[in-house]
């Protein structure tokens, strides 16, 4: 077969490209630029064009056209897509131990640890106010080997 005479028409390189730069966007920057999602999504617009007849297939165009596009999407969705983003950052995430709850089996308090064993690990267990024994604590901060916890009825108030 000969490798010199396959040639990919520019909209098929539009479709590829596009394609690409969405995925660099999504999986490596997690929509934090939106440069990359605007000429990705504008790219796949003018491939599919030029693929309709819509557009004359010519690479001046399809610069010309994915620029416009481009920035166009860019001034019209900056502000939405930015207010999108910036909710989701706001929001309280609970990784790990933090938020986990349990029920403590003895008297806890700032100069009394007490311990808590879950997926086969002792884990010692601090608190800054007395919490006594049979208490729903909720677990505000986890280090190596500790868990700080506050008692549930506590974090209501």
């Amino acid at each position: 077969m000969d490798l010199h005479n396959l040639q990919i028409p520019l909209e098929h390189w539009l479709f590829i490209i596009g394609i690409i730069l969405l995925v660099i966007e999504i999986a490596f920057f997690g929509f934090a630029t939106f440069v990359l999602l605007f000429v990705g999504i504008a790219m796949l617009i003018v491939g599919a064009l030029m693929k309709l007849g819509v557009l004359p297939v010519g690479i001046d165009i399809a610069i010309g056209a994915v620029s416009l596009l481009s920035i166009s999407g860019a001034v019209l969705l900056w502000k939405p897509m930015k207010k999108i983003q910036s909710s989701k950052e706001m929001s309280k995430v609970e990784v790990g131990f933090v938020g986990h709850r349990f029920s403590v089996q003895t008297d806890i308090g700032p100069n009394s640890p007490g311990n808590y064993s879950y997926s086969g690990v002792a884990w010692t267990v601090v608190s800054s106010t007395k919490i006594p024994r049979f208490t729903e604590v909720k677990v505000i901060k986890a280090d190596v080997g500790q868990l700080t916890v506050q008692p549930v009825d506590e974090l209501l108030d």
